[in-house]
């Protein structure tokens, strides 16, 4: 067989239907990720539950509890950009329950300038907000300065070995620190470009099938003269 049609056979029409696929791969995780965020969304405006007492990420996740106790000492500042004012601090404080087990509350955020005004501590707290497990930490995050307590990540586990509590973050939605500071819509954290994506591997499916379409015809002129 001429080497040119193996080229067809081998390399053009598996070359096509690779990218289709990816193509269509990427429609399907469009409409999951689609489908993920309405549900996240959704949960948010949910009325808060009880602090289930089996909790798993798989289903709990961005889920609104309501949980009562106090505030425990030793917050954790994590450093994160503010906009309009630079540089700012996510606090997470332990927080006990009124069964005596602690968990991790997210106040939200503060400016730098004001974390000397944080004076809560012991007081009673209903806390409103959604649990959360955070994924921020990479190969490429630093550890946290523990001499300043300066944190560069919500790093869930270390977290709670660092404060001495369970390995349960809510993220408060009333009862912040400052109100005047947005919370910011979780969902906007999540990536969606699976549509630019899809786009992407069909635009480069037409170009292919182009390609060898014109080979074909180049190939096929030639045999004729």
């Amino acid at each position: 067989m001429n080497r040119k049609w193996l080229f067809v056979i081998f390399v053009a029409v598996p070359g096509l239907l690779v990218l289709l696929s990816l193509g269509v791969w990427q429609t399907k995780r469009l409409a999951w990720k689609e489908a993920l965020l309405e549900n996240i969304s959704y949960n948010l405006i949910s009325e808060p539950a009880t602090l289930p007492a089996e909790l798993k990420k798989s289903e709990h996740n961005y889920k609104m509890v309501e949980v009562e106790g106090s505030l425990e000492p030793r917050s954790i500042f994590v450093l994160t950009p503010v906009k309009g004012s630079g540089a700012g601090f996510r606090v997470i404080y332990p927080f006990k329950l009124k069964d005596g087990s602690k968990i991790l509350i997210d106040r939200g955020v503060i400016k730098e300038k004001d974390t000397d005004r944080l004076e809560t501590v012991g007081q009673q707290n209903l806390v409103k907000g959604y649990l959360y497990w955070p994924n921020e930490t990479d190969y490429f995050t630093p550890d946290p300065n523990l001499e300043r307590n300066i944190w560069f990540s919500r790093d869930l586990e270390r977290m709670a070995s660092f404060l001495e509590t369970q390995p349960i973050l809510v993220v408060a939605t009333e009862n912040r620190l400052d109100p005047s500071l947005k919370m910011q819509d979780p969902t906007r954290e999540i990536p969606n470009n699976h549509l630019q994506y899809a786009i992407t591997w069909f635009m480069m499916s037409i170009l292919w099938f182009g390609m060898s379409a014109y080979f074909v015809y180049k190939m096929i002129k030639k045999i004729e003269n």
